[in-house]
């Protein structure tokens, strides 16, 4: 094998279950063509824009991906960005029009970011799922937010383009495959761009899929991504992210 593939799923949550459902059943076909095990990484939201409900038929699947060797990592407690205001063009780009709102992490300080990444612990901890890994949504994590992902135990992170292994922050590059699909612009792009990414990153140690659920909706966008996963799958072994965070320690090592 030339390197790793870690395939992660956002967003999972109640209120976005089917679409993840959808996601998995591509991914689950992928996998079956390739004949390999397909471990996910699922990042978790524990009150995906304040919502609570946690149906008991969601809570038991979530126990059977881990039970079934998948990952469960958090996703920020509310996915919704409640930081404080906005300063200036660039915050207004990245906090509003970049992540449509939803990058819970963007701006907090250390202090808010200690208190919503140990409410999600103590709620996955409740429910008894475990998640060792922190993902902030739209990998939008500053200063304060890695040191208060380190402080509150989580052993790896990443941002858009590293795997990041705490508490010691070992960085190994891997780049992402994303894809945007709010608007057919954006899908036109994220067609035209994936490709080009993974072509860039054949000699990369490790690339990411990273998923969300709207990405079972848009068949060309299916096609795309299946695409190059079965394309990486060919070449590189699949992993999880706390898998992958084992490779940034031995990387820097």
């Amino acid at each position: 094998m030339a390197g790793a593939v870690c395939v992660v799923l956002h967003d999972v949550s109640p209120a976005r279950w089917e679409g993840c459902q959808r996601v998995i059943k591509e991914l689950r076909r992928c996998a079956a063509d390739a004949g390999v095990a397909l471990p996910l990484t699922l990042l978790v939201v524990p009150r995906m824009h304040g919502d609570a409900a946690l149906p008991a038929r969601y809570l038991h699947w979530l126990h059977g991906m881990a039970g079934a060797g998948h990952e469960l990592a958090l996703h920020g407690l509310t996915h919704r960005d409640e930081g404080p205001p906005l300063r200036g063009l660039r915050d207004y780009l990245l906090r509003r029009h970049y992540t449509a709102g939803e990058g819970e992490f963007a701006a907090l300080s250390h202090a808010d970011a200690t208190r919503r990444l140990n409410e999600g612990r103590a709620w996955a901890q409740t429910h008894g799922l475990p998640m060792s890994g922190f993902v902030a949504p739209a990998w939008l994590l500053g200063e304060s937010g890695l040191q208060a992902a380190a402080d509150a135990g989580f052993a790896h992170t990443c941002t858009l383009n590293e795997v990041i292994a705490l508490p010691h922050r070992q960085a190994m590059p891997a780049p992402s495959l994303v894809f945007s699909t709010r608007a057919a612009w954006r899908r036109g792009l994220s067609l035209a761009w994936n490709p080009l990414v993974a072509r860039r990153a054949r000699r990369a140690p490790l690339l990411r899929l990273e998923l969300h659920p709207g990405d079972g909706d848009h068949r060309a966008v299916v096609r795309c991504w299946t695409g190059l996963l079965s394309e990486a799958l060919r070449t590189r072994a699949p992993l999880r992210l706390a898998e992958a965070a084992q490779m940034a320690r031995r990387f820097q090592a």
